[in-house]
């Protein structure tokens, strides 16, 4: 039946959505407002991207990195803060950033976020040696057998276990930089509570902390 009714809805060019509980109270607070206002709002807002004073802080980190080494990223999203590197790196320092296309706060189907990421990250691929990997991070982590990577830039899953797994490989390998995002009580205690376990931030801007 479900089938029928996506296939119906389909053909009418309409598509049938749930709205979670904080988009309904959007919705009733800004009657004007449509399901692709809210994913909009969700893509430029809380989701995927990083301050400028957090931006203008990992780019500090990427220019005082190693250069000769790669810089690695876990959780592409839609490629915000791997732009920030990509801009930042010298132009012939490799970036690998890695990411399963599991979620996006736009509900779009993992093909179409994938293509959506490196389109966005469609120059650095092309002029500034960035590889966009679609793997998940216990994958890469096993496949990895490059040089210790010069800087390390956790913003993948944020459940504890993940976070922890992430931080621990990027000890283990011998990195030089650890850093990442989303250190906040309030929002992320699995990032905190693993990043307190590995000794806590000896930096943080905003989120944006530094082991």
């Amino acid at each position: 039946m479900k089938r029928w009714i996506k296939a119906l809805l389909r053909s009418a060019n309409a598509e049938l959505v749930r709205y979670r509980s904080e988009e309904q109270a959007m919705l009733a607070a800004h009657q004007r407002f449509g399901i692709r206002d809210l994913r909009v709002l969700e893509v430029f807002g809380a989701h995927g991207q990083i301050s400028v004073d957090e931006s203008r802080f990992l780019g500090e980190l990427v220019r005082q990195s190693d250069r000769t080494r790669p810089i690695i990223e876990v959780g592409t999203l839609f490629g915000h803060s791997a732009r920030v590197i990509a801009m930042n790196k010298d132009r012939t320092q490799e970036l690998i950033t890695v990411d399963n296309y599991c979620w996006n706060p736009l509900g779009l189907a993992r093909e179409a976020h994938l293509l959506a990421t490196r389109l966005a990250l469609r120059e650095a691929i092309e002029t500034q040696n960035t590889k966009v990997l679609d793997m998940d991070t216990g994958s890469f982590y096993r496949s990895y057998s490059g040089p210790p990577p010069a800087l390390f830039f956790c913003d993948a899953n944020h459940a504890y276990e993940a976070v922890k797994a992430d931080l621990e490989w990027a000890r283990r390998v011998g990195t030089s930089i650890i850093c990442g995002d989303d250190y906040d009580p309030a929002q992320h205690q699995g990032v905190v509570r693993a990043v307190d376990e590995m000794g806590g931030p000896r930096a943080l801007v905003d989120g944006l902390f530094v082991i």
